[in-house]
């Protein structure tokens, strides 16, 4: 059932695990973050030992599978929990009640195995046979109806993650003039990636139940889990700068308009738009790279809040592309010059990496700075 390589990957695979539980207990994360984070490699590192159990502990076996389905049905709230922690800067998500519905129907399905014969359970989970009575083909039949609602369960909470991410990095948008080092890009990669190892899991088992096991690599699955959990662990432990401020409170009250109940009027949000389009003009504060809304504040002389809805209402920007349009506009002369290279313009005008200076000028000129150039050259022949 399992051969030399597949054993031999498995212990690779709970060794990287365990040295995530590691690196997630040193880890300067959010106590959130490393709990949640420490559940995703324990996870990880139980589905994977189902090889070692069946090779070193085989009366073992028959108790073990049955909990490698609760981690299953565990997998995905940990994953969904994990990115609700990262994401700091908004409120962070609470365990409720439906979130555990599926473990705990899974925990008694595993403890209806536990309490089968061990005759039934050699026949169910080695030599794959149903026997007789009413108890193991309600199991299974309860078995094949979670994995039913695991892989829709999966699917839900895949996208609760990638909403998650995007409801983030749109907050990102509005308090933070540089991006790169805040919006997890990496968790991006993870969910794809565990999306293509469950992908290739999938696969791998209706091959076996359908005789075409032959086609099937089944180190390969090992060999993936190994390359997702070293890529978590590697970037994991990278902890994005600390924010400045948190925004304002969210209103319980889904159908309030965003500044309901703000105070500020039309004639100071004027005032106030007047004194941020001087910070940019005069004062050339799009120069900063760390330039944030809590720094605009402090200049400006006005609540974070305040000068966030004034720049969504009076100026009708994010923070984020208010600040880049000042630097692009800044960045046009120099490449239209060309005295410079454009990673060096970037640095220049306050951006932090060339590529993000390529989308913005791209997203503001409708051009590369190189087709910006040559169409200066070409204007002035």
């Amino acid at each position: 059932m399992h051969t030399d390589g597949t054993i031999a990957l498995s212990a690779a695979c709970l060794g990287i695990a365990l040295a995530g539980v590691m690196s997630a207990l040193r880890s300067v994360q959010d106590r959130h973050a490393r709990f949640y984070l420490m559940l995703v490699f324990g996870v990880f590192g139980g589905i994977v030992s189902t090889p070692l159990v069946f090779a070193f502990a085989p009366s073992m076996y028959g108790f073990y599978l049955p909990v490698v389905l609760v981690l299953l049905l565990v997998l995905s709230p940990a994953v969904f929990f994990y990115v609700s922690a990262k994401t700091t800067d908004l409120q962070p998500s609470t365990i409720r009640r439906r979130d555990i519905v599926l473990p705990v129907v899974g925990g008694m399905v595993m403890l209806g195995y536990w309490l089968q014969p061990a005759q039934a359970k050699t026949a169910m989970f080695i030599a794959g046979e149903l026997p007789a009575g009413f108890a193991p083909a309600t199991l299974v039949l309860s078995t094949f109806i979670l994995i039913f609602c695991w892989v829709g369960s999966s699917c839900l909470y895949l996208f609760a993650t990638l909403r998650r991410l995007r409801d983030y990095r749109s907050k990102l948008r509005s308090l933070y003039s540089n991006l790169d080092d805040r919006e997890l890009r990496w968790l991006d990669w993870f969910v794809v990636s565990l999306v293509a190892l469950w992908a290739a899991t999938a696969f791998t088992f209706v091959a076996d139940n359908t005789g075409f096991d032959q086609v099937v690599v089944k180190e390969l699955i090992y060999v993936l889990t190994a390359c997702l959990l070293l890529f978590v662990v590697a970037f994991a432990s990278i902890a994005p700068p600390e924010a400045e401020i948190e925004g304002p409170a969210p209103s319980n009250d889904p159908s309030e308009p965003k500044y309901a109940r703000s105070a500020l009027t039309d004639a100071y949000a004027e005032q106030l738009a007047r004194r941020i389009r001087s910070a940019m003009t005069q004062d050339a504060l799009y120069l900063d790279p760390n330039l944030s809304l809590q720094k605009l504040s402090r200049h400006v002389g006005a609540l974070p809040n305040q000068i966030s809805q004034t720049l969504n209402e009076q100026i009708g920007s994010t923070f984020f592309d208010f600040i880049a349009h000042h630097r692009i506009e800044a960045a046009k002369p120099l490449i239209a010059k060309g005295l410079a290279n454009s990673l060096t313009v970037s640095l220049d005008v306050g951006f932090n990496s060339r590529s993000t200076f390529y989308k913005a000028f791209k997203r503001e000129t409708g051009m590369t700075p190189k087709g910006f150039r040559e169409a200066a050259v070409r204007s002035k022949e």
